[in-house]
């Protein structure tokens, strides 16, 4: 989610969304936040709608699933998908309290969680990088952190039952992202992730959008994609993100990444990053994905042409065959050459 829009406490979206469970959604607002003094709307999320709730003792915020995707709303889904997020925040919270948000109080009926605010500033880390380029501090306190998470949830059984979060995989990790340009590189890559021992839960949608880092805190939301699959989906996803937002600021991208990367430590065997094809793959998917936007939207990070030279340079990366995370980082600083 991302910056907020203001709007008085009788905001038609949440009125309109939760219909007969508005009062019942207000009323676990206000155990937490005191009276209602506002509402604001909370943009940028594709799955579910959120309202950020401020009240005379606080602030929370409350994440609500409907019969179609908020953001894109020609995908349908079933809004009771919401209780898997409230499993995948229950488990991160309980295992890394200071890195997730805790549910308050949750509303299968009004498809609805009421959450703490982990936005201390009320923005994201998205919103920070569109005004000013990253900090080493801060990507170091990325890897960090998502080493932390990925080690403490080693071994945790799937979210779904069946078969359900190899579907997931396959339809959202691989088919929206990955897949979705249809290059044959990154058809293989999805293959090689799969064959990579020690397959666990990922959180699936790393991206500035469901960040923050103010305050010198970091916290993770929006856990709609946790899923099972390699750790390195979640580091290339990152990275490539990373990557994304300085676009227009090349001479702070090898520095960042390296300090993001080196602050970054794989569960199982070491993979060193620097001649990881893989990873680079991987990254390089991730960007073209949200360069194209074929299916899931993401606001622009740079001007057109800038977009266009670092789309060219992608592809013939993975035309070119294997290519290592120097040659992306390359790629994405340097001049297109032929």
């Amino acid at each position: 989610m991302t910056a907020p829009s203001t709007t008085d406490r009788t905001d038609p979206g949440l009125a309109e969304i939760l219909g007969p469970h508005l009062h019942q959604v207000l009323g676990a607002c206000r155990r937490h936040a005191g009276r209602t003094t506002r509402v604001e709307v909370c943009s940028g999320g594709n799955v579910s709608h959120v309202f950020r709730v401020h009240g005379e003792a606080g602030n929370v915020i409350v994440k609500v699933r409907g019969p179609r995707f908020a953001r894109i709303p020609h995908i349908t889904t079933d809004p009771a998908l919401i209780m898997v997020e409230h499993w995948a925040l229950a488990i991160h919270h309980g295992l890394l309290p200071g890195l997730f948000p805790k549910v308050l109080a949750f509303l299968p009926e009004a498809h609805a969680m009421v959450m703490t605010d982990v936005f201390p500033d009320g923005r994201t880390w998205r919103e920070h990088l569109d005004q000013r380029a990253a900090t080493t501090e801060e990507c170091t306190r990325l890897g960090t952190a998502l080493t932390r998470i990925h080690h403490a949830t080693v071994g945790l059984p799937p979210l779904r039952d069946g078969d359900g979060d190899d579907l997931f995989r396959a339809e959202h990790a691989y088919g929206y992202c990955l897949r979705a340009c249809g290059h044959r590189a990154l058809d293989e890559a999805c293959h090689r992730l799969d064959a990579l021992p020690g397959r666990q839960l990922l959180l699936g949608d790393v991206c500035p959008k469901n960040l923050s880092l103010a305050a010198g805190r970091t916290a993770f939301v929006d856990l709609d994609n946790v899923h099972t699959g390699a750790p390195l989906f979640d580091l290339g996803y990152l990275l490539a993100h990373l990557v994304l937002h300085h676009i227009t600021r090349p001479s702070r991208l090898h520095p960042l990444a390296g300090a993001f990367l080196d602050a970054y430590t794989l569960p199982g065997p070491a993979r060193p990053w620097r001649d990881d094809d893989l990873l680079a793959a991987v990254a390089a998917g991730v960007l073209l994905y949200r360069l194209e936007a074929r299916t899931v939207p993401y606001p622009a990070t740079s001007p057109p042409a800038a977009a266009d030279r670092l789309l060219h340079s992608l592809r013939r990366l993975l035309d070119a065959g294997p290519f290592t995370v120097h040659d992306l980082l390359d790629a994405a600083t340097g001049p297109v050459t032929s």
